[in-house]
């Protein structure tokens, strides 16, 4: 009982201020503009429950999408190498290529070169290694990843998601320099709209030979490591605000009914093995949106800062019940589970 109360207490009064000075954001545009809107990968689940107490009418659909899945369909084309192969990366090529894209031991055995598999890495410094690897490669590529990009390209359609409508769709996520939509607007060959907390450059909107616009509620132009908290320390926001599923990583349509699709999922990290735990998280924050829309409760992006700063940084505003809460992992880069807490020492 001490823990659920707990639990939901930090969800109002951390989660709760920032949600709902994001969501007025979005909001706020979308009554200058109406779009469609789709909230993305895992932290998208919870911007669309903010999103249905706030408003239940608007439509929205919670998107499934990762970099690791859109970055494997997308590598046959080679404007998606930038994003896809320039990420920093060190470890051998044989790992690279299953964690990076999430590809199979077996899909990765057939791909590349048995002399290549044990060689190491460091990217960004090796992506011209990388691209020789994979352009040398391209129709083994292709044959493995076709049938997985039709798919997902149906499941698009399925929730009104096509080159005819992305530029009339917006995209919502945390942040921060828009490659999942930057890679949606490569696939379905379409400028795309979305609205972060942060953005690394929004002006960086180039994808491809298509246009991302990138929109940002607290900040724009910072970088990692270059003493904007709420950036520096983006690790807490992202290891909370995910999904009951691990990450997106494959979709095949379903041979019992034509237009369902069976989606398979990474490992799951303590959150999605203990999700009734931050359930209660998610309760506490979604009670304090719909408290706050009801009486025009408004947040300055400066208290919006000042708060996030104060709870990543002192142990003792962080409930004992919620450290376990902040692990997430981070493969995409070739690392294991990391647990926010201990990164920062707190």
């Amino acid at each position: 009982m001490v823990e659920s109360a707990s639990l939901k207490e930090f969800g109002y009064n951390f989660c709760g201020p920032l949600l709902h000075t994001y969501l007025s954001k979005v909001l706020a545009s979308l009554d200058r503009a109406p779009k469609r809107v789709y909230c993305l990968a895992r932290e998208g689940y919870i911007l669309q429950k903010g999103l249905e107490v706030i408003n239940p009418q608007l439509e929205t659909h919670y998107l499934y999408a990762s970099r690791t899945f859109l970055f494997r369909i997308m590598l046959t084309d080679q404007e998606s190498w930038p994003l896809s192969l320039g990420h920093g990366y060190e470890g051998s090529i044989r790992d690279f290529f299953m964690a990076r894209f999430g590809f199979t031991l077996e899909q990765v055995n057939q791909i590349i070169p048995e002399d290549e598999l044990d060689k190491e890495i460091v990217v960004p410094a090796d992506m011209p290694k990388l691209e020789t690897l994979v352009t040398n490669n391209l129709e083994k590529i292709h044959s493995i990843v076709e049938p997985t990009k039709k798919a997902y390209l149906k499941y698009l359609a399925s929730v009104k998601l096509t080159k005819e409508t992305a530029e009339q769709a917006i995209f919502l996520d945390v942040g921060y320099s828009g490659t999942i939509q930057k890679l949606l607007s490569m696939l379905l060959k379409s400028d795309t709209n979305g609205f972060y907390f942060i953005t690394t450059d929004s002006s960086k909107t180039a994808a491809g030979e298509y246009k991302a616009n990138l929109n940002f509620v607290f900040k724009d132009k910072v970088k990692m490591g270059g003493g904007y908290t709420m950036l520096d320390r983006s690790m807490f926001m992202e290891s909370l605000f995910t999904s009951p599923d691990g990450q997106f990583i494959d979709i095949l349509e379903s041979p019992l009914k034509d237009g369902d699709f069976m989606l398979s999922f990474g490992k799951r990290n303590f959150t999605q093995h203990h999700f009734e735990k931050l359930s209660l998280v998610f309760e506490g924050a979604l009670e304090a949106v719909a408290h706050f829309n009801l009486h025009n409760v408004e947040f300055s992006v400066e208290e919006i800062e000042f708060l996030y700063a104060q709870y990543v940084s002192k142990r003792n505003l962080l409930p004992q019940s919620t450290w376990p809460l902040f692990e997430f992992d981070d493969a995409i880069s070739g690392f294991g589970n990391v647990n926010s807490m201990q990164f920062f020492g707190l």
